[in-house]
């Protein structure tokens, strides 16, 4: 029975997900972004973050896109709000605890005022929040 519910309750939040509206453009018009986060300081502040959170940062090979200004939209569940920045996209390939290499893996950096604020990483096929600060 508790097997049920939580099922039922996955599938409701992912179909209130699925509603949740684009922002109009008045509302993304009167965001703002902060002051633009240069590549080499987002690029250290991902490795910072991700040196804590990987098994074997030392063996870590990264690649990393510009740096640009972005926003995300919250699910309905989270408030729906809307969190403006500047994003850091890149791909991390570092060893397992069996010493072989995952492959690439997407992250995703979003800084405000010059810090890192949200981390998103790829499981399986879908973003994921990882951390919010």
């Amino acid at each position: 029975m508790r097997w049920i519910l939580v099922g039922g309750l996955a599938v409701a939040a992912i179909g209130m997900t699925a509603c949740a509206r684009m922002p109009t453009q008045q509302e993304l018009s009167g965001l703002s972004y902060g002051p633009p986060v240069a590549q080499a300081d987002a690029e250290a502040q991902a490795k910072d973050y991700l040196a804590t959170h990987l098994k074997d940062p030392y063996s870590a090979v990264y690649t990393w896109q510009p740096v640009y200004s972005g926003w995300v939209k919250a699910p309905p569940l989270l408030g729906g709000g809307i969190d403006a920045g500047w994003v850091l996209k890149g791909t991390v390939n570092a060893k397992n605890s069996f010493g072989g290499y995952v492959g690439a893996r997407p992250y995703q950096f979003m800084f405000y005022g010059g810090r890192l604020v949200h981390v998103w990483a790829a499981e399986s096929d879908a973003g994921v929040l990882v951390k919010q600060m």
